[in-house]
């Protein structure tokens, strides 16, 4: 089960993946790059650190300029043996759709040498299929993200549960200090009022002992 759960997953992601994939150009510093366009339906926050996450993990952190990210000499050994600059873009696929992005990546031999649709098949190949790695990154990072929020929700569930369950012992004692202040007051009602018969009483002999 677990095998057909998995090739069903690579068929998806080469489905998709085909449906959303192909090559562009990324404007930048007044050049048109060729570059691999791969449509990611994530936004382009979480595809961005799927994918930088990916790359430090391999031990590269790209310097980040005018919203594009430069690696220079890396290796990713799904591609090549060889070292490559590498330039890497994502963006919000349309302001319609804020959960959905467009990676651009580009790959680079060295000096602006930019690899292009028509280059050597099979690099050009491994370059895309390469990219469309780019859809379960993220769909995993979304998981990720989505479970910290869930978990972020339930601290704060669990902090007001604690917040109530400590107001009612507070509320507890008060109702206990209370009850045994009516019954206090219950006790003092009634000896108040025995003195106060016993003063009524007082008054009258006082008042008994008149001369007429």
């Amino acid at each position: 089960m677990k095998k057909i759960t998995l090739l069903l997953t690579a068929l998806f992601v080469f489905f998709i993946g085909s449906q959303a994939q192909n090559f562009g150009e990324l404007e930048w510093q007044k050049k048109k790059i060729p570059a691999v366009l791969t449509e990611v339906p994530q936004s382009a926050s979480i595809t961005e650190d799927a994918i930088k996450q990916k790359l430090s993990q391999l031990g590269y952190n790209g310097k980040e300029t005018k919203g594009v990210y430069v690696f220079k000499a890396i290796r990713i050994p799904e591609i090549s043996d060889e070292t490559f600059d590498v330039l890497l873009s994502i963006e919000r696929k349309s302001r319609k759709e804020k959960d959905a992005s467009i990676v651009y990546f580009a790959v680079s031999r060295g000096y602006e040498n930019y690899v292009k649709a028509d280059d050597d098949p099979v690099l050009v190949s491994k370059i895309k299929q390469y990219c469309l790695n780019f859809l379960p990154w993220a769909e995993a990072q979304a998981l990720e993200v989505d479970i910290k929020n869930q978990e972020d929700k339930v601290k704060s569930s669990e902090k007001k549960l604690q917040d109530y369950q400590d107001d009612s012992e507070s509320l507890q004692k008060k109702l206990k200090k209370l009850q045994d202040d009516i019954e206090e007051n219950k006790k003092n009602i009634e000896k108040q009022k025995a003195d106060v018969e016993n003063q009524r009483k007082a008054l009258e002999i006082l008042k008994g002992k008149r001369k007429s």
